[in-house]
């Protein structure tokens, strides 16, 4: 499993489901949220939460593969468009459940 947490200012929203929603792998989304399955069954579901500091976004891959990469550099792109500010953080494999 792979996990990145993302941090902006998300003072000009960007709408991450329409940025995905052409893709072949998209399954749902809406606003922030979004899901993707390719045809092996692996998953990306990007998920946004109001943190006590922040608001953040939570990208999480069901397990290695390319989709992962491609969704977290084209979320990454769409983001910084609206922001001067973006910061990945990734969870270390040992902490992910």
């Amino acid at each position: 499993m792979k996990k990145v947490r993302i941090e902006s200012y998300f003072s000009l929203p960007t709408d991450l489901a329409a940025e995905f929603r052409g893709w072949s792998e998209f399954v749902a989304g809406d606003g922030y949220n979004v899901e993707l399955r390719d045809l092996g069954g692996r998953s990306v579901i990007i998920r946004y939460s109001e943190t006590e500091d922040a608001p953040e976004l939570t990208l999480e891959s069901s397990d290695e593969g390319a989709l992962f990469a491609r969704v977290l550099g084209h979320a990454v792109y769409a983001l910084s468009a609206h922001s001067d500010t973006v910061c990945i953080h990734r969870y270390p494999e040992e902490a992910i459940q």
